[in-house]
C-alpha cells in the first residue's frame, strides 16, 4: 500500500535527516519529549497537535548561551524538526517535505532560482515542500505500474530504489501539475522577519525587470507550477519578547503567500500553530483528508511498519 513515489521520496528525506550528527544528538532528547505529548495509543489528533508543542520539544535541547555557533546549530536542528513533523503529518499523502536541496528535483530547483543580473542564487529555502500531481504514477504502488521498457526510469524505481533520474524526469514532464512550497525556518523572529518578507515580495512579483531580477532558469518558473507558497516558521527563541499585531516582526510576515507559523498554539493576529500549515497550503495532496490519512497510517509507525523510519 505504501510504496508509491511520494512514499519513497518521504523515506529518503527522513533517512537523510537521521544521517546528520546534529539530528542524531537532538533526537535522543526529543524522542522522549515527543512521546510525552503523544501519550500511549495516540491518535491522529495527538500527531497533529505536536505542532502546538514543537517549541517546547526543540528547547529541550537548548543551552543557556547564544553564541553564533550555537545559534547556527540550533537553526539546523529547528529546520530538521520542522521537516520531520511535516512529513509525519503527511504520511500516505502526495505531500513531501525535503530539507536537503540536492534531493529536490532539478526542475524545481531551477524554478525557485532567483537571478540577479548574471548571478543565480536559491532563496533561503530551509525546507522545500512538494505536492506531487494527482496522476496515476504518484497514486498507486510502483509494482502496479505498467512499464514495458526496461530502460525507462520507472523500471528501476519499481524495484524500490530511490532514483534521482526518475524524480527529475517526472518533475520535468509534469511540472505544471506540481505544487511547490518554500519554507524558511528561523529560531529568532525579531532578527530575521525581514528576510522572508523580501523573498516573498520577489517571488510574488515574479522578479523586477527594471532591476534585472528574474525568477527561474532553464525554462522553469514557479508561476508555471500549479501552485507556489512561501512560508515562515519560527520557534521563536527570544522567549522574553512580547508579540502582538503591532509588533514590527509580526507585521513583516503577516501577508506571506504561505503564511506565518510557529511551534506553539495559535495566537490570533500573531502566528498560527504549525499544525495549520497543511490545510492552509497543502490540502490537495491528501488522499482523503489529513486526519483520515494519518489515522490509516498509524499502525505503520510501529518498528516493523512501513513508516518505522520516523524513529517513533
Amino acid at each position: 500500500m505504501y510504496n508509491t513515489i511520494p512514499d519513497l521520496y518521504r523515506k529518503a528525506s527522513i533517512e537523510n535527516l537521521f544521517k546528520t550528527p546534529t539530528f542524531q544528538k537532538c533526537w535522543a532528547i526529543w524522542k522522549p519529549e515527543i512521546h510525552k505529548f503523544l501519550g500511549a495509543n495516540f491518535s491522529e489528533n495527538e500527531v497533529l497537535n505536536l505542532g502546538d508543542h514543537l517549541t517546547t520539544i526543540f528547547q529541550s535541547t537548548g543551552g543557556a548561551g547564544r553564541d553564533q555557533g550555537e545559534l547556527s546549530a540550533g537553526g539546523t536542528a529547528w529546520e530538521s524538526l520542522v521537516c520531520w513533523y511535516i512529513n509525519l503529518c503527511t504520511v500516505g499523502s502526495r505531500t513531501v517535505a525535503i530539507k536537503k536541496m540536492s534531493l529536490v528535483p532539478e526542475a524545481i530547483q531551477n524554478a525557485i532560482t532567483v537571478n540577479y543580473g548574471n548571478f543565480a542564487c536559491n532563496t533561503e529555502s530551509d525546507i522545500t515542500v512538494i505536492v506531487f500531481p494527482n496522476l496515476q504514477e504518484y497514486n498507486i504502488p510502483l509494482a502496479e505500474l505498467e512499464v514495458h521498457n526496461n530502460h525507462h526510469p520507472l523500471s528501476t524505481f519499481r524495484k524500490g530504489k530511490f532514483n534521482f533520474e526518475l524524480s527529475g524526469f517526472l518533475a520535468e514532464r509534469d511540472f505544471q501539475h506540481f505544487e511547490i512550497g518554500v519554507i524558511q525556518c528561523k529560531t529568532n523572529w525579531n532578527d530575521n522577519a525581514q528576510i522572508p518578507m523580501l523573498w516573498d515580495m520577489i517571488y510574488s512579483a515574479n522578479g523586477f525587470s527594471g532591476r534585472n531580477i528574474t525568477i527561474g532558469k532553464n525554462g522553469f518558473n514557479i508561476h508555471d507550477a500549479n501552485k507556489f507558497t512561501y512560508s515562515f516558521v519560527t520557534v521563536p527563541s527570544n522567549q522574553n519578547a512580547i508579540y502582538n499585531s503591532n509588533s514590527v516582526c509580526v507585521k513583516r510576515v503577516t501577508n506571506l503567500s504561505g503564511g506565518n507559523f510557529w511551534g506553539k498554539p495559535t495566537a490570533q493576529h500573531v502566528a498560527r500553530s504549525l499544525k495549520e500549515i497543511f490545510t492552509n497550503n497543502y490540502l490537495s495532496g491528501f488522499r482523503n483528508n489529513i486526519r483520515n490519512d494519518i489515522r490509516t497510517a498509524l499502525p505503520e509507525l510501529q518498528p516493523d511498519g512501513a513508516f518505522s523510519y520516523f524513529g517513533l
